[in-house]
């Protein structure tokens, strides 16, 4: 139960009643005396709310198809006190304040119960009809595609029940009008301190589709688009493609992780080279790259007049000890040729939703950008746009807590690796869910994806679609439960005995 005072009245909020057809209850008490006076049952199935006078505990339904728990929250931040007077109390003036504070504070406890990312099993994920659990055989555990395994946020998971249930999923609203650009520039600046204007700010179906769109838009068959080995995948697909020129610039290993070999890249790339595709948090390294490793960076391709795209969609995953820096926020003039690539897909585990952002530092980089007309990109749906705002608007206590569980999972494995996989090197990833293990050494064949999968039954992530430099690699997503992840590292090792 989570309580908050405010004067002479106390707010509870307890979830009693969980499930499908269950929500949370808050209680409105005498502080003094304990007497409760008001009480909202916010379930998904028979939600009513209670007004207590003179001990009379009258019931109200809600109305079919409301959204209960912002109906409750917006009466008592209208008038809280002249419902407690109908109730038979009088609270007197509350300091507004206080009481807009407390019901924030209420308004995070109510849509977000405990969540239980222990529980995840094999058999809660199967069937499924996610690429994730049906790729592979069912006596394989798939450590592979970077979706979380664990329960959604509740508040996303309360938008599309309600959405489902009224038959609301007709054509959206035009993304322009939607509270997601503003929604998006608020949060950047509490964040990061980063200013974006929500004018600059595009709705897309998913990263990789600006990504391509960028590639499209700024640049011509044949002119070189700089890519920093290993990376994930699609990165490469937008320039192979798209008839670019591959101006690879793969990151150097050290021994103390991976950093940007900025000397290559001044030597490896000309004239025709345009764009710069950056990803910060880096996938797969787990690098969440320091400001002074970026400003030169940043330097560079201000001097050589490049377009940067920069995907941070898991700029939300970053561990305890290092921080996310937004590459447009390193100043104007590099802000200006930056177009950033983000979403909720990563952090929050809405992938399939297809709903993402492009943030633009310059009027010249969105005209550019939207001069591919949008219909050809393809609309954006309804439940993914509702699901993103959820995400960021009201689903922070969910990630706090996922964030808590995936450091736990991260410290499992570099400590796993480390005692029962000798030869096996791994640079702990900053960020991410998600790390990069160096079988080299070992000369797995025909290579470590393939071994793993065949005598381990453990599907990871196949290095070498990485880039060359991810050859004698594989990536593993640790976005699971503990059960399922001790269970894929026992068997990797026993592998490697």
């Amino acid at each position: 139960m989570s309580v908050f005072s405010v004067g002479p009245i106390r707010l509870e909020v307890e979830h009693r009643n969980p499930g499908a057809d269950g929500g949370p209850t808050l209680r409105v008490r005498d502080a003094e005396r304990g007497r409760e006076w008001l009480r909202f049952d916010c379930f998904a199935s028979g939600g009513h709310w209670h007004l207590d006078p003179a001990g009379r505990d009258q019931i109200s339904p809600f109305e079919a198809g409301l959204d209960s728990l912002a109906w409750t929250l917006a009466q008592l931040r209208a008038d809280c006190a002249g419902l407690l007077a109908r109730a038979g109390f009088e609270a007197g003036a509350l300091d507004p304040r206080a009481l807009a504070g407390a019901l924030d504070s209420v308004e995070r406890a109510m849509r977000n119960p405990p969540v239980d990312l222990d529980a995840v099993r094999p058999s809660a994920r199967r069937p499924s009809r996610g690429e994730k659990w049906t790729t592979y055989p069912d006596d394989v555990l798939p450590l592979w595609v970077a979706d979380m395994d664990f329960p959604i946020a509740e508040p996303i998971r309360r938008v599309l029940r309600f959405a489902v249930e009224r038959s609301d999923l007709g054509y959206p609203i035009h993304p322009a009008p939607t509270p997601i650009p503003d929604l998006t520039a608020a949060r950047m600046q509490r964040l990061y301190g980063w200013s974006v204007a929500p004018e600059r700010v595009e709705v897309l179906s998913d990263v990789v589709q600006g990504m391509y769109t960028a590639v499209h838009q700024f640049s011509e068959p044949g002119d070189g688009i700089v890519v920093q080995t290993p990376i994930y995948p699609p990165f490469l697909g937008s320039v192979a493609k798209q008839a670019r020129r591959l101006d690879e610039n793969p990151l150097a290993l050290t021994a103390r992780g991976y950093v940007i070999d900025l000397d290559a890249l001044r030597r490896g790339t000309d004239a025709r080279t345009r764009i710069l595709l950056l990803c910060n948090p880096h996938n797969p390294t787990g690098r969440a790259f320091r400001r002074d490793e970026l400003e030169p960076l940043a330097a560079l391709a201000v001097e050589r007049g490049w377009w940067v795209v920069a995907d941070e969609v898991h700029q939300d995953l970053v561990f305890p000890g290092h921080r996310h820096v937004p590459f447009a926020s390193l100043g104007p003039e590099i802000a200006a040729r930056t177009i950033t690539l983000t979403a909720a897909s990563k952090a929050f585990n809405i992938a399939g939703l297809r709903c993402a952002v492009a943030i633009f530092g310059s009027d010249e980089a969105k005209r550019r950008f939207d001069a591919l007309p949008r219909h050809i990109r393809g609309g954006i749906g309804m439940l993914g746009i509702e699901a993103l705002d959820a995400a960021w608007r009201d689903s922070e206590p969910w990630l706090d807590a996922v964030r808590a569980y995936l450091a736990a999972n991260r410290a499992y494995v570099i400590d796993t690796v480390r005692e029962e996989m000798p030869g096996v090197v791994l640079h702990p990833p900053e960020a991410t869910y998600l790390a990069w293990l160096d079988f080299r050494a070992l000369d797995l064949r025909p290579s470590p994806f393939a071994f793993f999968l065949e005598q381990a039954k453990v599907a990871l992530s196949d290095g070498a679609t990485f880039g060359a430099p991810g050859r004698g690699f594989a990536r593993i997503n640790f976005a699971t439960s503990r059960a399922i992840l001790s269970d894929a590292l026992e068997r990797i090792a026993k592998a490697l005995r």
